[in-house]
């Protein structure tokens, strides 16, 4: 089984149509504009009646700047009124490398695709393009550079408000490796916060004669003396018993808030001697971080992915400009459909000057948004009032097909 190359498909006589497309059929090419090509071919007969382990339905280069198509698969997306492919039909002729007797008996029925059914395609690309261009400003004004952890989700209560759990430990000498939480009865976000002194003191090998000097001397800057006058002034621990305060505290074993470098989404939960009470309340805003994680994830999936040049081309504008200029080409596009224009793929005359100042950012994001609503609504009063067929006539198509088909059979 013979797998087919374009030189393959062109010597053996089974190119129907080729032809240049993109912003050089837009008349919106610039001087680092690709040549993007397209292409219909059919499949050798031996590939169409056999098993088919051979067919390709589409062949491409590894930019997929050069990208030919089988003919039902060209057939199949032209139903779908896929506009890529649909504009091949309406492209000027100065853009057609070669067109063979198929094709331009194809073209003859090209009307036959333009329905309703172009409005979900096109309209519903730029929509989702005007969607995505206010995605792309959020990554480039707010870039998701570094992933949180839960307990960046941790808070507790500080005066009328609230303050991070990371931020009223450390205010206090305290850590949260120390702590144990328990889960606080019909509150699913809220726990109990203990505090295991014995375990911070053996550890860091605080002695009792540091801790007291440290709450005598009114020692505010190091974590030993914060913690002391938390005990006091806070946690109410008379001074005088202080020292024997100091030695009641055993070591406990508390699991901590999290387990450094763990990829849970909850926090971890201690089983807690009797009597003891809390030093405070935690709440975990646990939706809050798994959608951070999420957006954490689109962010590092998009900057990996990003076409470089052109991410270069943007800093500092905030949108994707090709992705914009697309964005109300295909609005116009769709808009003239809609009234019965036609379809105009060159744009020169139109508004090819205005796609290029899109893509040359002369245009700040603020009014690129409000130029886009104000054309879809433009765009969505002409499919509202529009006369077109609901969608295509699919027997038509298929009628259409089989004459080629068997046309190519018989001339085996």
């Amino acid at each position: 089984m013979k797998e087919y190359s374009f030189d393959d498909i062109i010597r053996e006589g089974l190119l129907l149509y080729r032809y240049i497309r993109g912003s050089q059929a837009y008349g919106t090419a610039t001087d680092t504009s690709d040549i993007d090509e397209g292409g219909v071919f059919m499949s050798p007969v031996e590939q169409l009646l056999g098993l088919g382990y051979d067919y390709k339905e589409q062949l491409a280069d590894d930019k997929n700047d050069k990208v030919w198509l089988e003919l039902n698969k060209y057939m199949r997306l032209l139903i779908k009124s896929n506009p890529t492919v649909l504009e091949s039909l309406y492209i000027g002729q100065e853009c057609v490398l070669f067109e063979s007797p198929v094709m331009t008996e194809l073209k003859k029925n090209r009307d036959l695709f333009l329905t309703k059914d172009c409005f979900d395609s096109f309209g519903g690309y730029a929509v989702s393009q005007i969607s995505k261009c206010r995605g792309l400003h959020k990554k480039f004004v707010n870039p998701v550079v570094n992933r949180k952890g839960v307990i960046d989700f941790c808070y507790t209560f500080y005066k009328q408000g609230s303050t991070s759990i990371e931020n009223w430990l450390s205010h206090r000498g305290l850590r949260q490796e120390f702590c144990g939480l328990v889960n606080v009865p019909n509150m699913p976000t809220m726990f109990s916060l203990f505090y295991d002194f014995g375990s911070h003191f053996d550890i860091d090998g605080i002695t009792e004669g540091e801790f007291y000097r440290a709450w005598l001397y009114k020692d505010n800057e190091t974590p030993i003396g914060l913690m002391a006058n938390f005990v006091v002034n806070e946690l109410g621990v008379d001074p005088v018993v202080l020292n024997t305060w100091f030695q009641s505290q055993h070591p406990i074993g508390y699991r901590g808030i999290v387990k450094q470098d763990d990829t849970s989404n909850e926090v971890r939960l201690s089983s807690v001697v009797k009597g003891e009470k809390p030093i405070c309340y935690l709440s975990y805003y646990k939706d809050s971080y798994i959608q951070h994680c999420r957006k954490y994830k689109e962010y590092k999936d998009w900057e990996k992915n990003r076409n470089p040049v052109r991410y270069k081309s943007n800093i500092g504008k905030t949108y994707d400009a090709k992705n914009v200029s697309h964005s109300f080409r295909l609005i116009a596009m769709c808009t003239e459909i809609a009234r019965g224009e036609g379809f105009i793929v060159n744009r020169t005359g139109r508004d090819a000057d205005f796609l290029l100042d899109v893509k040359n950012h002369k245009y700040a994001y603020e009014e690129v948004i409000a130029m886009l609503d104000e054309r879809k609504a433009e765009m969505d009063k002409a499919i509202a009032a529009s006369t077109l067929p609901d969608s295509v006539d699919v027997d038509k198509v298929n009628d259409l097909l089989l004459s080629l088909r068997f046309s190519q059979i018989k001339g085996v």
